[in-house]
């Protein structure tokens, strides 16, 4: 994204425009003296902040006729339909998915691309993103930006980006960011998760949840007492390494590739690697290493296959184990599951639930396990990116007058 040079006071500024904007877009539809009365902010602060966003597009006036009292209807502010649009586009190991939506979030159009392993990524992402914008180029407006989630792990710190377990460009927002004129967005798919869900999503309104996702890594976020823990580093916190006990036999069946000292490691029995190594050793399969042999697995667990369901029980049994510790640490009302194993959920699930209450410290304390209200590839995901910077102001300093 363009870089601008900044005093504090424009900052300042920003920032309380991306208060006002946050305030606008979760009522839908309110007053001026409303949004004095709950920011905290003077009547005539307000006033200047909301003709900023007016004049710049990002919302209108709205009058609200009143039913029951005679007299002029009343002003309310909401999000503009009519200008600004964004682009939410995730990438996985097999796909391009990409999403015209307003500011609100309503999605306009969607096109799935398949991977084109014969072209460079950032030339296949650029291709796929101008090719969409050039086939809606009947509907498309004005793109305020463009969010790219990536299935897999942004290092900021170290500058390395990873689609699963492959490497790619560290320089992919700056090479992606030279084809168009928009901002470009490059965000964490996990990071982006937690963000959606935690805001518009099933941990709404909850204060105390622990966010688990395991597939090519395990990676999880606390909310503690509404607040995420993190450091400065990261958001999210990677538990690849934490060792487990042998839970099973199984555990001792896989991971033979790896010395024995780490053969325990969570990654090892609970990751997507470890469900290829599962499958191919009880279910012998001609399957590429990929969704479509977790999706074999699930579709044999479905039909009550004896070997998927022990597959199953391993995962659970080893998951379980792990959100044990969290659960007595954090003392955690809920845990939301993010994995692609949650087609067979009620087998998944149900064997979770019954491990983690056995296991915790009072008899009291009740935790329930939910999953995600958005699928991977919904653009509510992406669209948090943009969200979060729209939020800080960020995405204003180009625009506001």
């Amino acid at each position: 994204m363009p870089k601008i040079k900044q005093d504090g006071a424009n900052r300042v500024n920003l920032q309380h425009l991306g208060s006002v904007y946050r305030l606008i877009e979760q009522f839908e539809l309110i007053s001026r003296i409303d949004l004095s009365k709950i920011s905290g902010f003077a009547p005539a602060s307000i006033t200047n902040l909301t003709r900023e966003l007016i004049h710049s597009h990002f919302v209108i006036e709205r009058a609200v006729q009143n039913t029951i009292v005679r007299g002029r209807p009343a002003v309310g502010i909401c999000l503009s339909p009519f200008y600004w649009q964004y682009l939410a586009v995730t990438l996985s190991e097999k796909s391009l998915d990409i999403s015209l939506c307003e500011l609100n979030g309503k999605q306009l159009r969607q096109q799935l691309y398949s991977l084109d392993k014969t072209l460079p990524l950032e030339s296949f992402i650029s291709r796929g993103i101008s090719y969409f914008l050039q086939q809606n180029s009947d509907i498309t407006q004005h793109i305020l930006a463009c969010s790219l989630c990536i299935l897999g792990r942004i290092d900021k710190f170290e500058k390395r980006v990873y689609l699963g377990a492959e490497e790619l460009n560290p320089d992919l927002q700056e090479v992606l960011q030279s084809e168009f004129k928009f901002p470009i967005i490059v965000a964490e798919h996990f990071a982006m998760w937690t963000f959606a869900e935690s805001h518009l999503g099933n941990a709404i309104n909850s204060n105390n949840v622990i966010f688990l996702q395991f597939d090519d890594a395990i990676n999880i976020s606390v909310l503690s007492e509404g607040k995420m823990i993190k450091n400065e580093k990261q958001k999210r916190m990677n538990i690849d390494n934490v060792t487990l006990p042998k839970l099973s036999e199984l555990s001792d069946k896989i991971a033979q590739d790896v010395p024995e000292m780490e053969r325990h490691y969570l990654y090892n029995q609970v990751s997507n690697k470890a469900i290829y190594q599962l499958v191919d050793l009880l279910l012998p399969n001609q399957l590429p290493n990929d969704e479509s042999k977790i999706q074999f697995l699930c579709e044999q667990a479905q039909q009550n296959q004896p070997d998927a369901i022990t597959i199953i029980h391993h995962l659970a049994d080893n998951v379980s184990y792990l959100l044990m510790y969290l659960t007595n640490i954090f003392a955690s009302e809920k845990i939301m599951i993010n994995t692609r194993l949650l087609s067979v959920k009620e087998i998944f699930l149900q064997r979770l639930a019954d491990k983690l209450q056995d296991a915790l410290l009072s008899d009291e304390q009740q935790v329930e396990i939910i999953t995600s209200k958005f699928s991977w590839n919904d653009p509510t995901i992406a669209s948090s990116a943009i969200k979060q910077q729209l939020y800080n102001g960020e995405l204003f300093s180009e625009h506001i007058r």
